[in-house]
């Protein structure tokens, strides 16, 4: 009875593979999904059935269910490594992931270095990632390998595209770099003109300093001979005598005590004025 079982079962396995592959392999993936689905769940299920699946779930829209099946069988892949490793870097590139679809692209190449479709899926993510010249690499060594790809003037398009935006790129740096360089030299130019042109301005400086200087002496001798002058003048307008006469008809002046003292030791000399306005 048990063997009968296990027997019943195995077909059934066998069952929903040949049934989910055949359903695929009509472009009925949706249809497929159910068979596959359940031929996976055996412990011995072929590996075809897992890409099948993988590509249904990417046909579906279902990337990251098509991911975790690829991941699921790739360790236990065998010689089929290059190929599981292959299509899950193509749902990655789908994604928009280009470095983890570049990694599987990597991984399948270091599996068989003349799996031409993953230099080529390889080439597309390194460009992607930016990685322009070992993207030119992987485009020139798959067209080594696949001489007669239906791709090939596509690809020499873009091998052509990318040398010219490349020798564009060459232009333009030459050009920044010509234009950088003037400028330096102007710099260079005016900077060696202003050390140049230091001495004069010195010198300059020490001649207004002279002048200065020169003019300040001439105003200290102009301002010493002044006041020489002003003395001289004062001499001879003390040394003018005052007529007699031109005292009379003056108010008499309040004698204070100290005026009394002295005025009695001149009081000889005031009698003597006295009578000498008496006589004229």
């Amino acid at each position: 009875m048990a063997i009968c079982l296990t027997g019943a079962f195995l077909f059934a396995q066998n069952n929903n593979f040949d049934l989910g592959e055949s359903l695929f392999l009509q472009n009925k993936p949706e249809e497929s999904l159910a068979y596959l689905e359940a031929a996976v769940t055996a412990r011995d299920a072929p590996l075809q059935a897992y890409l099948y699946l993988g590509m249904a779930y990417r046909q579906l829209n279902r990337p990251d269910d098509a991911v975790a099946i690829y991941k699921k069988i790739l360790p236990n892949a065998g010689d089929s490594t290059a190929l599981v490793a292959y299509n899950l870097g193509n749902v990655y590139y789908s994604k928009g992931d280009f470095p983890s679809a570049e990694a599987c692209y990597t991984q399948a190449i270091q599996e068989d270095d003349s799996f031409a479709p993953a230099y080529l899926n390889r080439a597309n993510a390194r460009l992607q990632n930016g990685s322009i010249d070992q993207a030119v690499a992987d485009y020139a060594y798959y067209l080594t390998l696949d001489a007669d790809t239906p791709q090939r003037t596509q690809i020499e398009a873009v091998l052509a595209a990318i040398q010219k935006a490349e020798d564009e790129a060459a232009v333009e740096n030459q050009y920044k770099a010509d234009k950088e360089a003037a400028i330096l030299a102007k710099a260079q130019e005016q900077e060696r003109q202003a050390m140049d042109s230091i001495p004069g301005i010195r010198e300059a400086l020490q001649t207004m300093e002279g002048i200065v200087l020169s003019i300040k002496t001439e105003e200290e001798v102009v301002a010493d001979g002044g006041a020489d002058n002003g003395g001289s003048t004062a001499s001879a307008a003390e040394s003018v005598a005052v007529p007699a006469d031109t005292l009379e008809g003056l108010p008499p002046v309040n004698e204070t005590e100290s005026d009394i003292s002295e005025n009695s030791e001149n009081s000889e000399d005031s009698e003597h004025k006295e009578s000498l306005v008496k006589e004229e």
